[in-house]
């Protein structure tokens, strides 16, 4: 025991006996001789090196080749990010601390192939410590900050617009899919947009509609990427308009409607298209033991996606809407699911 460290703990006993008889005066002691007597308040909760423990939930497995890989920073007082390695999700993981005393934390996604020192603008998740633990989630990552994903965004309705104005209506309705609430009074806005959370700048929402969802021969197609305005409301076209497969030329900017969504009737300008498929599609299609074949996603997209050439999109994991498209009848809404379970989450700790 050194001499400085001696003589002050000596004085710390004799504060606590010369207070003794006094009930008060004891508790105050012990208060005081705790903090001035204890750990030293300085000292950092997670000294530079410290082992780390990462554990996550629904953040799935990365193909490095096509998606790239996620990565872990750890965020000091300035703001700074530290990188902390890549990272394979599942059972915990063990990170070496490069910092002390870390503020907050944050796993992004990284290009594949490439070495950064600073993280992308993919943000998945991110927290801040208490201490010795950060609870990490997407608020403030993917969404704005404070904006959580919403349950209750609205509804998406069978409908075909770019040939009602020659055949009438109802003409291909069930060759349709777009994002507006055909009965307003069902949903909590009160009117036609949907509403969904404001996303990062390095995030964007993609529309799909999927047949044989989650087997082996499941097929995407896009309806196009977009983003609700500052209030939340999809109130403008996505960018691709009324869909390539939509038989008008024009289809990105001619007569376009104030929400996303895409009708397939033909292929005029001979776009890729899966040959599994036949133009005009029947999104209410059953297959032959009578089960439903189409699904409704909307998807949280890396931005880094937008501009993907027509036919060879690909959805990213995050899938917080899907729902069976549905035998209903045109004028008919349908409404718009959140899972929970498909929001990623991760913890950090010291262990």
């Amino acid at each position: 025991m050194s001499g400085d460290f001696a003589f002050h703990f000596r004085d710390c006993a004799r504060a606590r006996r010369r207070n003794f008889r006094s009930p008060f005066a004891l508790a105050s002691a012990l208060v005081a001789g705790l903090a001035a007597c204890g750990s030293d308040s300085t000292a950092p909760h997670v000294p530079p090196g410290s082992t780390l423990t990462l554990s996550t939930s629904a953040l799935p497995s990365l193909d490095a080749s096509r998606d790239g890989y996620y990565a872990l920073w750890l965020l000091d007082g300035g703001g700074g990010a530290h990188a902390a390695g890549a990272i394979t999700p599942g059972s915990s993981v063990s990170i070496t601390s490069p910092i002390a005393d870390p503020t907050g934390a944050e796993i992004t996604l990284e290009r594949a192939g490439s070495a950064v020192s600073t993280p992308s603008k993919q943000v998945i998740l991110v927290g801040t410590f208490n201490r010795t633990r950060a609870a990490l989630g997407v608020v403030g990552a993917i969404t704005q900050t404070g904006v959580q994903i919403r349950e209750r965004p609205g509804q998406f309705t069978m409908f075909s617009p770019s040939d009602n104005d020659i055949g009438g209506y109802p003409s291909h309705e069930e060759s349709g899919v777009w994002l507006f609430n055909m009965k307003p009074s069902d949903t909590p806005q009160n009117d036609f947009y949907v509403r969904l959370a404001q996303l990062q700048p390095g995030w964007t929402y993609e529309g799909w509609m999927v047949r044989d969802y989650g087997s082996a021969h499941e097929i995407w197609l896009s309806y196009g990427k977009f983003l609700p305005d500052w209030a939340g409301a999809v109130n403008s076209p996505d960018d691709t308009g009324w869909g390539p497969f939509s038989g008008v030329a024009d289809f990105t900017n001619s007569r376009l409607e104030d929400f996303p969504g895409d009708d397939w009737i033909s292929n005029p300008l001979h776009f890729p298209f899966p040959s599994e498929l036949t133009l005009p599609l029947n999104l209410r299609e059953r297959d032959a033991s009578g089960a439903l074949r189409w699904t409704h996603i909307i998807s949280i997209e890396p931005m880094t996606d937008k501009g993907e050439a027509i036919g060879s999109e690909r959805p990213f994991f995050l899938r917080p809407y899907v729902d069976l498209f549905g035998d209903l009848n045109p004028g008919t809404p349908r409404t718009i699911t959140m899972h929970r379970e498909a929001i990623p989450s991760a913890v950090l700790e010291v262990r």
